[in-house]
């Protein structure tokens, strides 16, 4: 096994190396927002460069590269450009999971030489009757709300929207890497380490919001990567799909004002952001989570401790579990994983919640209602204190105060 995860994360450095990861920047052409009343095509004649996409319904485009010309050396050239609201290089977005220790990879590794099938084939009812969902005080919840109305958008590698859990819950979604398929889990990776990922996701939403829908759109490939473009474009995908709640288990080490400009339109329009806090297992602030609007998750253990995986720090706003979480696999499986893209799911199903009984609710109103019901974790994770947000959710006490 220690031979298999040694392949395994070779090859994933491998893609990260032909992808231009070193550097964060993705080859070929860079965004850029024209000002009102300005024409693209004005600005590509100006620099004989082709305009080669579009974040649809906006202002954002994509344009080729010049010879001669690296993406940052152009995008410099055009952030002086007084036609521009901004210019920039397009760059990466991934699931936390597949960054750093191998072992966050599609399966505990240690797990697997003690028993792989086990990790992958578990019951249901540890499915729909969890300590997690426990820990998270569902209690009474869905006796008040179940979620219905409420429109849940997942930004991810897709889901398998043929599970028997998942059938029923899902409208078509988007593939905005493939327009002309339909956003399911796909085998279109090198290391195909985060396949499953969004449809795990998925089955966390669904098991605390039933009745709400959920929106698949697939912006990450199944090696868990993406780029600020298409997340963009999934994120305007959402919104204009009537998304009330959106999951973003993804993060950068890069802000993006392609995704910031996405994100700040989906915000005005009452969309209200869950976002994972990411898996360095440091205090480091990842993307989009420093983003003061969107409601940011960490992951603790079964008895509130923070992972050892967790990011932590003043951007965190609530945290919930992420150690040996199961949820819907592929081909109607169960399977365990861990990290905070599954933490920030109960999160997103909480908010679903919230959105049914009070439909007219901004995100700042969605995200009080969170944080304000939490319980605080300081006095089990004392070195975190202060950086664990307001603490581990509790949706039973979210909703009977609504």
């Amino acid at each position: 096994m220690n031979v298999l995860k040694a392949i395994l994360t070779l090859s994933f450095l491998l893609l990260l190396a032909r992808m231009g990861w070193a550097d964060g920047t993705i080859l070929g052409h860079v965004l850029v927002k024209t000002k009102p009343g300005v024409s693209i095509s004005a600005i590509a004649n100006t620099y004989r460069v082709k305009v080669d996409d579009q974040v649809p319904g906006t202002a954002v485009y994509s344009l080729t590269v010049p010879a001669g010309q690296t993406e940052a050396s152009f995008a410099t050239l055009l952030n002086t450009d007084s036609r521009l609201v901004f210019a920039e290089v397009d760059t990466f977005l991934l699931n936390p999971e597949i960054k750093g220790d191998p072992v966050h990879l599609a399966f505990d590794f240690a797990a697997a030489d003690a028993g792989f099938l086990a990790q992958w084939t578990a019951p249901l009812g540890v499915y729909t009757d969890s300590s997690p969902l426990r820990q998270v005080n569902l209690g009474l919840a869905q006796a008040r709300t179940r979620g219905a109305g409420v429109l849940v958008a997942v930004l991810d590698t897709g889901l398998d929207t043929s599970h028997p859990l998942l059938q029923g819950h899902c409208l078509l979604g988007m593939n905005v890497l493939n327009p002309a398929y339909l956003p399911g889990e796909s085998y279109d990776g090198l290391t195909n380490a985060a396949m499953g990922h969004g449809t795990m996701v998925a089955g966390i939403i669904a098991r605390i919001a039933p009745d709400a829908q959920i929106l698949p759109i697939r912006v990450l490939n199944a090696d868990g990567l993406g780029s600020a473009l298409n997340v963009a474009k999934g994120i305007q995908y959402a919104l204009r799909s009537g998304a009330k709640v959106a999951n973003l288990s993804l993060t950068s080490s890069v802000r993006s004002k392609t995704i910031d400009d996405a994100m700040d339109a989906a915000e005005a329009a009452g969309m209200t952001c869950i976002v994972a806090a990411g898996n360095n297992g440091t205090s480091e602030t990842q993307y989009p989570s420093s983003r003061k609007e969107v409601v940011v998750v960490g992951a603790v253990d079964s008895n509130n401790i923070k992972a050892p995986f967790s990011n932590y720090n003043r951007s965190v706003s609530v945290v919930a579990p992420g150690v040996e979480i199961r949820s819907t696999y592929l081909s109607g499986g169960y399977a365990t994983w861990a990290g905070t893209s599954f933490a920030a799911p109960f999160v997103t199903g909480e908010a679903a919640l919230v959105q049914s009984l009070h439909p007219e609710f901004l995100p700042a109103n969605t995200k009080d209602a969170i944080l304000s019901s939490a319980r605080s974790v300081d006095k089990f994770n004392p070195a975190y204190k202060g950086n664990l947000g307001k603490g581990m959710i509790d949706i039973a006490a979210t909703v009977s105060r609504l």
